[in-house]
């Protein structure tokens, strides 16, 4: 067990307008509200290091983000790209699935040692609409033990 906090391996962020508590929406479905740019800061570095410069969903521009999404099964269960397609085509994820993935495993030994302080910064195109809630999923390295009829099993992701 590690004595310093998990680190982030992985960030996920999401949006969805008005699906919540709606249950004539469709809450798998999120939103890429025109957004323009995103990085995340973890303490003071950021991830990616460049911005997403062309990104726009209304124009078809959003190849980098599209490949960031796509490429995570790959680089998260460290499986060739062939045997782990994301079978999500450019349209699907801009109108169903439009997640944007940071990869953040690659950290200064500086950072492995300390809290990290986690900063998600978006720009957009157009005013966000009301009722928009943001979600992010943080993927750490983590080992969890389940107990199930007095027999315990270690799992380590």
């Amino acid at each position: 067990m590690k004595s310093a906090p998990e680190k982030p391996r992985w960030i996920i962020v999401a949006f969805q307008t008005d699906k919540s508590p709606n249950q004539e929406h469709n809450p798998s479905i999120f939103d890429h509200c025109n957004l323009t740019n995103m990085f995340v800061m973890l303490n003071s570095r950021r991830y990616p290091k460049i911005d997403y410069d062309d990104t726009n969903f209304t124009q078809q521009k959003f190849s980098m983000v599209y490949g960031d999404a796509a490429a995570f099964r790959t680089k998260f269960y460290n499986v060739e790209e062939l045997i782990s397609s994301p079978n999500i085509t450019p349209s699907d994820y801009k109108e169903l699935f439009p997640m944007f993935v940071f990869d953040v495993t690659k950290q200064s030994e500086k950072l492995k040692n300390s809290v990290t302080d986690i900063q998600i910064k978006a720009q957009f195109s157009a005013n966000v609409a009301a009722n928009t809630e943001a979600f992010a999923v943080v993927i750490n390295d983590k080992s969890l033990i389940f107990q199930s009829d007095g027999q315990k099993m270690r799992v380590e992701y």
